[in-house]
């Protein structure tokens, strides 16, 4: 008999045991979150059912809805049975933020003068050598190539022009690169070497040993646009390279686009929006960030939106639910059009990470003029019960009428909008 009593006061200590390093993990699996933020005033409930019971700090049972007039922390005590703590909830109350969806057609420039060098790669002499010109003269991928000998560089086709004509008389040409904030002037000695041309016949030229991309980006959409700070969101990722590197952006812009035409998308096929833009005389804002989330940035002069005359609220990811939403998007000239999709998946996310959630677009007409999700569509703003709740941000290739959309929260975190930033997700 002690024996049985023995075996079974062990096996209840073992079970206890398991429970307690379990518990925050099966706590989270039956829907009590580890934090939550909420803005002040907001009814929060988190309607635990026995044998499970919420407690404050003070040992009080709450039983109703948590107080969020105050902003600031406060820990509460979830315990099985009204006396075995399980785990904790911190919930955060902090400001209410509210923006103005975005929805308006932009093209990006990564510069506001010069070529972005894309790569920095070696040239093979006449003697057959290996020679690394630029990169010997101390100038890196990443850099924006302003000029040569003094000429300012606004087309790639420009550099072999310039570089060919000049090298036959210079044993160096002076290159102008900046850098982030700095200028920097170096001397490069050109390479001669033989390359084929469209004919396929060996010919001699000049090289450098750089690669380079013009700076425009190209079309994208605004995603909100914040009226006390003047900062913007906009494109929902990160901008890229020829070879899918993030690019990081020192002095890009954005600019008023509008669309001529749609080319519809299909199954396998994206479609895209195609329209022109201004140069960067006419920048409606700079950007200063280009983060997993979208660029942003901040813009210049006043803001209107012909939809919105108010900002709305910018919803928290845990607020996001499956069901009808909208998105705001031009689909011809500087129009902002209003039309209806599905949140047909949301991911449970407590930190920053993009593709936070699954959309369907149910609108007919942009079915029937789209195909769905296509490029340039990016950045559109998703609205959901009256507040900003995600961009759009990825179409799915095998099926453009289903995309990704990361969440509102995550971008105002990234443009500077809360006095608590997560890690943050930059890539400038």
């Amino acid at each position: 008999m002690r024996r049985f009593l023995l075996r079974s006061g062990l096996f209840v200590v073992l079970v206890l045991v398991l429970v307690l390093v379990t518990a925050p993990y099966w706590v989270t699996a039956v829907g009590v979150p580890r934090q939550l933020k909420v803005f002040p005033g907001m009814e929060l409930g988190l309607n635990l059912q026995p044998p499970l019971h919420l407690y404050d700090r003070d040992g009080l049972e709450i039983t109703g809805f948590l107080n969020t007039d105050q902003l600031g922390t406060s820990i509460y005590q979830v315990n099985l049975f009204g006396w075995l703590p399980l785990s904790e909830v911190v919930i955060d109350v902090v400001p209410l933020i509210q923006v103005y969806p975005g929805g308006q057609s932009i093209g990006v420039l990564l510069s506001s003068d010069g070529l972005l060098i894309n790569q920095v790669g070696g040239v093979v002499g006449l003697d057959g050598k290996e020679y690394f010109p630029a990169k010997e003269a101390g100038i890196q991928p990443g850099d924006i190539l302003v000029s040569i000998e003094g000429h300012n560089l606004r087309r790639p086709e420009q550099v072999s022009e310039l570089v060919n004509a000049l090298a036959v008389e210079r044993q160096s040409l002076e290159v102008v690169v900046r850098r982030q904030n700095r200028t920097l002037t170096c001397e490069v000695v050109p390479v001669k070497t033989l390359r084929p041309d469209v004919l396929g016949r060996n010919m001699a030229a000049y090289y450098l040993g750089i690669y380079v991309e013009n700076p425009a980006a190209g079309v994208g959409t605004m995603s909100f646009y914040h009226e006390e700070t003047g900062r913007f969101g906009a494109l929902g990722h990160t901008i890229t390279d020829s070879l899918g590197r993030p690019i990081r952006i020192t002095s890009g812009s954005i600019v008023e686009a509008s669309i001529d035409s749609i080319r519809l998308g299909s199954k396998g096929s994206p479609g895209e929006k195609i329209g022109f833009f201004h140069g960067a005389q006419d920048a409606m804002g700079s950007i200063d960030s280009n983060s997993n989330f979208g660029i942003f940035g901040q813009f210049n002069g006043s803001f209107k939106h012909p939809v919105f005359t108010k900002p709305v609220p910018v919803a928290f990811a845990h607020q996001v639910r499956e069901g009808p939403a909208e998105i705001y998007t031009v689909l011809s000239g500087n129009r902002i059009e209003r039309f209806t999709v599905e949140i047909v998946k949301v991911s449970n996310q407590a930190k920053p990470s993009d593709k936070g959630m699954i959309i369907q677009v149910t609108d007919e007409f942009l079915l029937r003029e789209t195909g769905g999700i296509i490029q340039g569509m990016s950045g559109s703003p998703i609205l959901q019960n009256g507040m900003l709740v995600g961009a759009i941000t990825h179409v799915f290739v095998n099926d453009p009428t289903r995309g990704y959309g990361s969440f509102a929260e995550w971008m105002v975190y990234e443009a500077g909008l809360a006095n608590e930033l997560p890690a943050k997700q930059s890539v400038s």
